[in-house]
């Protein structure tokens, strides 16, 4: 597969030497790790010319979360396979405006033994700060290039089935998190009514993500209530997540190094939200920019964008003037609705983007409406290093999350939830470890 870039706009906007060359060094390093991996990645076909990801016809009749189509896959790490039974779901979904859409997950079960009645499914979130197919994680696991795949194989590695979608639906509008919130929720849904998975609705689902991931991950407890309540989530872990975008203005403005996020942000929130009209208020130039950027990844949207300031391609004055952005901001702002279940959240007291000052204040009011949550602020490094320190708690709190439920199901019914099916088998003396549960309770 040849790698070919975006015809980019000349940057005439770059003032000084040092961000010419920097802006210059940013597109020759995503060329060379472009073209890297199209010599060593296996070649699978991309979403554009893939059967799979053709739109569905008839959605209206479905419910959220039916699967439409299936199919199994291989997961790769690099050229490596994945040893575990994996299969793609396209599943009916909702859009911000109540109408039915249609979303992809990969569906994930290893083959070893898990420690419990029930194998459990955690919802992986992967960080899809993109505008283009090529970033879902249906099609980089695929092609091996998924980057957040070890924190996936943690999870498998104890035994957890893992389900991770491609949240941000069929127009990749990324930052539409009401939006986003229904496809992970129907994602699992998906997952859990797969009959060759062989899950049920007593499986104990837990949900994990980092950065965009955990944007997504708590916006899905925030409107589990009212969008899928017969879910069984029992935990959910996220770390440096934004908050409340407005409370950050700056970051379209400060031209720094990672502008294209912000840049690409825009993009996406105009896709999810039919109220904002972005295209009416752009330059020439920022038209041609949004353009080139129409299906990038993060990766080439950081490389193609550095030091780039959303007013510098608007007609108005700022990107929060842009018809229908400002609602569309309010209702990307977490804190809107209480969680179901307990969380574990965590950030880095110095990252800037998003502040922690923020974050703070979510955990204080999610805990005055009655939330449990454990909150870990670590005092050194920041943002991309969090997304390593916070694995070991997050995966040790929802272990505890996934046991507590078991023991929950032992008290209801000691022998009648055990399955030998998928390698889960009843350990010894279950009778006796149900009964000394359901006497210390």
């Amino acid at each position: 597969m040849t790698y070919q870039r975006a015809v980019l706009p000349p940057r005439t906007d770059l003032t000084s030497r040092r961000k010419r060359v920097a802006a210059k060094a940013a597109l020759h390093a995503e060329d060379l790790y472009e073209r890297l991996k199209s010599r060593v990645l296996v070649e699978v076909p991309r979403p554009s010319d893939d059967p799979f990801y053709r739109v569905p016809v008839n959605l209206e009749g479905l419910g959220p979360g039916e699967v439409l189509e299936s199919r199994s896959v291989e997961v790769r790490g690099f050229c490596h396979v994945i040893k575990a039974d994996a299969w793609q779901l396209k599943f009916r979904s909702t859009d911000v405006e109540g109408a039915a859409s249609w979303g992809v997950a990969t569906v994930m079960i290893p083959g070893r033994h898990c420690n419990g009645q029930v194998r459990p499914l955690l919802s992986y979130q992967c960080a899809i700060d993109a505008l283009g197919a090529t970033a879902n994680p249906s099609y980089t696991l695929r092609h091996g290039d998924q980057l957040e795949l070890p924190f996936i194989a943690l999870a498998l590695r104890r035994g957890w089935a893992v389900v991770t979608t491609d949240f941000n639906g069929p127009q990749h509008a990324f930052c539409a998190y009401p939006l986003v919130a229904r496809f992970v929720l129907d994602g699992i849904r998906a997952a859990i009514g797969f009959e060759p998975a062989g899950f049920d609705a007593d499986t104990p689902i837990g949900l994990s993500g980092y950065s965009g991931g955990a944007l997504a991950t708590l916006f899905a407890v925030e409107q589990q209530a009212a969008y899928a309540p017969e879910l069984n989530i029992v935990g959910a872990a996220a770390g440096g997540a934004g908050v409340d975008i407005t409370s950050s203005p700056q970051m379209f403005e400060d031209g720094s190094l990672l502008s294209g996020i912000p840049f690409g942000a825009v993009i996406g929130a105009s896709r999810g939200f039919p109220d904002v009209d972005l295209h009416s208020v752009l330059t020439p130039k920022g038209q041609a920019r949004v353009a080139a950027a129409v299906e990038m990844t993060m990766e080439q949207l950081v490389a193609s964008f550095p030091f780039v300031r959303w007013s510098d391609h608007l007609t108005i004055p700022s990107v929060f003037e842009i018809p229908g952005m400002r609602a569309a901001f309010e209702q990307g702002r977490l804190g809107r609705a209480t969680p179901m279940t307990p969380l574990r959240l965590y950030h880095a007291v110095q990252d800037k983007y998003p502040a922690i000052a923020d974050v703070d204040k979510l955990v204080e009011k999610y805990r005055r409406e009655g939330v449990d949550v454990t909150y870990r602020r670590f005092r050194f490094g920041g943002h991309m290093t969090a997304v390593v320190t916070g694995v070991p708690g997050s995966l040790r709190f929802l272990s505890e999350r996934f046991s507590g439920s078991q023991a929950t199901l032992e008290t209801k019914a000691p022998w009648s939830r055990y399955s030998t099916a998928g390698g889960c088998r009843p350990p010894p003396n279950i009778r006796r470890i149900a009964a000394g549960r359901q006497s210390s309770e």
